[in-house]
C-alpha cells in the first residue's frame, strides 16, 4: 500500500495552519493512500484526522494521526501560535525522530513541514543542523538538497555551513554519490548541467581566486568522465538570466544563497525541497515556518500541494529508479 508521513513542523509556525487549510486536497489523496501525520502535541491539531495508538500506519487508505505526547502538560499550555519557544522546537524535533522511525519500518515518502533550526537548537538538540543533515545521518548516507520547481533544478553543494568554510566542504563532497543522486533526477538529457563558480566571474583566470582551478574543475572533469553532461565553471552572476538559464536543466551551487536565492525569487512559492540520496522521497515545502503569519489565516499551501503532487505521483518510480541502479 503507497504510505505518506507528514511531520507537523514547528507547531507555533504554519505547518498546522497548512494541513488544515488542505484538508480537501488531503481526502482526494486518501482515497488512493494512507497518510500518516505525526506531532507530540495536541493543542494545534487539524481536525479531520483519525487518531491512532500506535507509531506505525493502518493497513487501509486514509488520514491519520499520531501524537508522540513528548510534551509535558505545561509545556502543551506554553505553547502560543506565531511565538517559537524551546517547547516548540522539542515539538518539532520529536515529530521528525518519530516519523523517521515509522518511516524505516514502512518505507513511507516523508514530507517535512517547516521547523526553525534555532529553536531545535535551543531545546536541547545541539547537533542539528536542519533536515538534509539529520536524515543523513539517520539513514548513514550521502545526501544532497535539490530545490525543484516548475523551471528550475538547482543542487547546493553544500548546505547549512558558514561561508567560509565552502572551500573546506566542497573538498569532502563524495563524487560517487553526487553522481548516483544527479542520475536519479528526470532531467531533460538535451540541456546540459551548469556548474556554478565559486568566486566573482568564476574567479575570472585564477585573477579573483584559485579554487575554480584547484577544486572545481578536477571535480567538472570526473563528472563528464561519468557521462554527465556538465558545463563550467559558469558565472554566477549570469547563470540564471535568460537565454543562459534555460539551456541548462540543472544547476550545482558551490554555497545554500548562491543557489537558493535566485531559485526562491524565481519559483516563488512552487518551489519544493528534495533530499537525494535517500531510498525513499523526502520533500518539504521551500519556505521556512513564518512565525510572523502563523495563525492569521493568510498562508498559501502551494509549496505543500507541490509537494504531495510530487510524492503521490513518484513514490513507485523513485523506487524503481533505486532498482535499476543497482
Amino acid at each position: 500500500m503507497n504510505r505518506i508521513l507528514i511531520t507537523e513542523g514547528d507547531p507555533c509556525g504554519i505547518g498546522p495552519e497548512l494541513v488544515q487549510i488542505s484538508s480537501s486536497k488531503l481526502k482526494s489523496i486518501a482515497k488512493k493512500f494512507s497518510i500518516l501525520y505525526v506531532h507530540s502535541q495536541t493543542r494545534f491539531l487539524p481536525s479531520g484526522w483519525k487518531s491512532v495508538d500506535q507509531p506505525s500506519f493502518p493497513s487501509s487508505p486514509g488520514m491519520y494521526s499520531y501524537c508522540t505526547n513528548r510534551l509535558s502538560e505545561e509545556e502543551q499550555n506554553s505553547l502560543k501560535v506565531g511565538v517559537p519557544s524551546k517547547a516548540s522546537g522539542k515539538s518539532a524535533f520529536a515529530s521528525l525522530e518519530c516519523a523517521v522511525k515509522i518511516q524505516k519500518e514502512s518505507g513511507a515518502g516523508l514530507v517535512t513541514l517547516p521547523l526553525s533550526k534555532e529553536w531545535v537548537l535551543r531545546s536541547g538538540q545541539s547537533k542539528f543542523v536542519g533536515h538534509t543533515e539529520y536524515l543523513a545521518e539517520m539513514y548513514h548516507k550521502k545526501t544532497f538538497m535539490l530545490m525543484s520547481g516548475k523551471e528550475l533544478n538547482v543542487l547546493p553543494l553544500t548546505t547549512h555551513v558558514p561561508l567560509v568554510k565552502v572551500p573546506f566542504y566542497l573538498k569532502k563532497i563524495d563524487l560517487s554519490s553526487l553522481i548516483s543522486a544527479i542520475r536519479s533526477l528526470p532531467l531533460d538529457p538535451k540541456k546540459q548541467i551548469g556548474f556554478l563558480g565559486l568566486n566573482p566571474h568564476a574567479g575570472e583566470g585564477g585573477k579573483v581566486g584559485n579554487e575554480e582551478k584547484k577544486i572545481l574543475m578536477p571535480m567538472i572533469t570526473k563528472l563528464q568522465k561519468a557521462g554527465l553532461p556538465v558545463s563550467g565553471p559558469l558565472p554566477a552572476d549570469a547563470a540564471f538570466s535568460e537565454p543562459t538559464r534555460s539551456k541548462y536543466s540543472l544547476f550545482l551551487a558551490c554555497y545554500h544563497d548562491q543557489g537558493l536565492v535566485p531559485f526562491k525569487m524565481w519559483e516563488g512559492k512552487f518551489g519544493i525541497n528534495l533530499t537525494l540520496g535517500l531510498e525513499f522521497p523526502r520533500v518539504s515545502p521551500d519556505h521556512g515556518t513564518a512565525f510572523d503569519i502563523a495563525g492569521k489565516k493568510i498562508a498559501d499551501p502551494k509549496s505543500f500541494h507541490q509537494c504531495l503532487d510530487w510524492v503521490t505521483q513518484n513514490l513507485a518510480k523513485w523506487k524503481q529508479n533505486l532498482g535499476n541502479q543497482e
